[in-house]
């Protein structure tokens, strides 16, 4: 009886705070009379096909923020502060400095991006960037004007790209 107490005193809470990340979804249950070897079997080959749709996904993102940008380019962190988002709390803000041109337009002002909002599942804008630190580089997406919270589409780490052309391009900027 003090188990499912707990539990529901446990369920309760969890009900009543905000979420800071979406849970994945659970898996394949074990099926009558498989052995927990089969049923890891199966859960890690079900993982595997998750984690392959969201790179799909990922990658296609990429490829549409490419295709959709008025200027994609380089940036360096060149300040973190301190932030604060209502819904999360405590975060930060970086500046960052445009550096290398791979599209568009050629940028060399400094900006600064921050959380704006959030949801259930963590705070918005996703910018890899806002987690960055100083000395850090992005890749960085801008549509409809000045690098700026409302016109950056999205910031990637160099390591993360995944589209052949925006890999070209990078690896030519770096070469430089």
């Amino acid at each position: 009886m003090k188990s499912v107490l707990l539990l529901a005193a446990a369920l309760t809470f969890l009900a009543a705070t905000p979420a800071a990340a979406c849970l994945p979804p659970p898996g394949p249950p074990p099926e009558a009379g498989e052995s927990a070897e089969s049923h890891a079997a199966r859960y890690a080959a079900w993982r595997a096909e998750q984690d392959a749709q969201h790179a799909a996904w990922l990658h296609q993102r990429q490829v549409t923020l490419w295709d959709e940008a008025d200027a994609v380019f380089i940036a360096r962190i060149t300040r973190v502060e301190a932030d604060r988002q209502a819904y999360f709390g405590d975060t930060q803000r970086v500046s960052l400095r445009a550096e290398q041109s791979l599209k568009g337009r050629r940028y060399r002002s400094s900006f600064s991006l921050r959380y704006t909002d959030a949801t259930s599942c963590g705070p918005l804008p996703s910018f890899a960037a806002i987690n960055g630190a100083v000395g850090d580089r992005f890749v960085v997406f801008v549509r409809g004007g000045r690098p700026g919270q409302s016109t950056v589409q999205q910031t990637i780490a160099p390591a993360d790209i995944t589209d052949e052309r925006i890999r070209a391009a990078l690896d030519a900027a770096l070469s430089r």
